[in-house]
């Protein structure tokens, strides 16, 4: 790499590593059966449906509604309220 243009990047020849042997998509993992019974897999169905740009706006209503209830912890004058 030459010191006098540190923007340009050398070109080199990619390394290539073998990956780990994965287990078989049907191997039952006892961890990932308990984590399976608590989530509700008909939401990220639903969420999946969705498009890219569809999934940023559900996100921003949310982050909007999470700022609306901080919001609401706080008095008029800026400072948080006490006990709530």
């Amino acid at each position: 790499m030459n010191n006098d243009t540190p923007d340009e990047i050398e070109e080199s020849a990619p390394v290539y590593r073998p990956l780990p042997e994965l287990a078989p998509p049907d191997a039952f993992d006892p961890v990932v059966e308990a984590y399976k019974k608590d989530i509700d897999r008909t939401l990220l169905r639903e969420n999946l449906k969705l498009t890219v740009d569809e999934r940023f706006r559900k996100l921003r209503s949310f982050m909007k509604f999470a700022h609306g209830i901080r919001g609401a912890a706080t008095r008029k004058d800026g400072i948080p309220k006490k006990g709530g």
